[in-house]
């Protein structure tokens, strides 16, 4: 039962009973055998991460994360991607289930997922989301200051003088967006200001439909993207049609990525710290894995709020080094 304890993770060891286990399975070369774990009914200890696109740098970057956190915690990740899909969100779902993971991460991308996630919580699998979060499902929650960031990225635009602040949004379905969009509404409707909006829903007429709307008559004299695909997209526009950032066009992005410091002209970006999200959310799905069964829930940590960064580069018109604004 004492060594039970220590390899699954209980709390009634006393440490220095937990360093003769740790040795003695070491010195036996000892390993748990998993089939025989779910066969006496146990969870597996590998937890399942769904994130929409292995391709995005800021899903990549959260689900090595939690790849890094789980295995120092002595568990391995089933990592799906969605392809920001409902169907395959479904089949990865009924995957986990039939691997009996132990918990679950998802970056949601459908609203018809949350009835597969609820029947997953009445059967005791944890469920903790990230990044976004729909109405109806009572699950663990790791999110950021959307609006916030965003408030504090269109003020910045604002004290270089622009009076006319395109948003260029995609992905607004999820409340992560919108919430974006509102911190840019607050702050231009404070300002006096028009909001105007640019949503597209799919990736390509992102950079044709900005274009458009930079050689109509009277254009946005700077640009808020509320993602880095939105971001990307927008800056192989403008580079196509050789508009020149920020001369022609100032620029800030929400969500901040590796080459952004490394082009012609350096992104000024709002930056979501994306590790810490993966660990944060890594470390609460593990808290209620190992909640003893019948304890109190209510002492631990359900939603978990982090802070953005403004990283100023020179994309919104500013020349010194590259700083951070708090």
């Amino acid at each position: 039962m004492t060594v039970s304890r220590v390899v699954n993770g209980g709390n009634l060891v006393s440490p220095r009973t937990i360093a003769r286990v740790r040795a003695a399975i070491h010195r036996l070369g000892y390993e748990p055998n998993e089939a025989a774990r779910i066969l006496k009914g146990h969870s597996a200890r590998i937890i399942g991460f769904i994130l929409p696109d292995l391709a995005d740098p800021f899903f990549s970057i959260c689900a090595h994360a939690v790849q890094q956190f789980a295995a120092k915690q002595g568990y391995t990740t089933l990592l799906l991607a969605s392809e920001r899909d409902s169907d395959r969100e479904a089949y990865a779902l009924a995957m986990m289930k039939a691997r009996s993971v132990a918990g679950i991460l998802i970056v949601p991308t459908s609203p018809n997922s949350v009835s597969q996630l609820q029947e997953l919580q009445a059967r005791g699998i944890p469920v903790v989301v990230l990044d976004r979060t729909f109405p109806g499902l009572q699950a663990g929650e790791v999110i950021v200051e959307n609006e916030k960031g965003a408030q504090r990225a269109v003020k910045h635009l604002l004290e270089h003088g622009h009076r006319s602040v395109l948003c260029v949004a995609y992905d607004s379905q999820f409340n992560s967006v919108s919430q974006r969009m509102s911190g840019y509404e607050k702050t231009m409707r404070q300002a006096g200001l028009k909001p105007e909006f640019l949503v597209v829903d799919k990736i390509p007429a992102v950079s044709s439909k900005v274009v458009r709307r930079l050689r109509a008559p009277k254009p946005p004299t700077a640009l808020f993207t509320l993602n880095n695909v939105a971001t990307v997209q927008v800056l192989l526009a403008l580079q196509r049609e050789q508009i020149d950032v920020p001369q022609d066009v100032a620029i800030i992005g929400f969500d901040d990525f590796d080459l952004a410091p490394l082009l012609a002209v350096p992104v000024t970006a709002v930056r979501q710290p994306a590790a810490q999200l993966g660990q944060s959310a890594t470390r609460v799905l593990l808290d209620w894995i190992r909640r003893p069964r019948g304890s109190d829930a209510s002492s631990l940590q359900a939603q978990v709020i982090l802070p953005t960064e403004l990283i100023i580069r020179r994309s919104c018109g500013c020349q010194p080094a590259p700083q951070v604004q708090p």
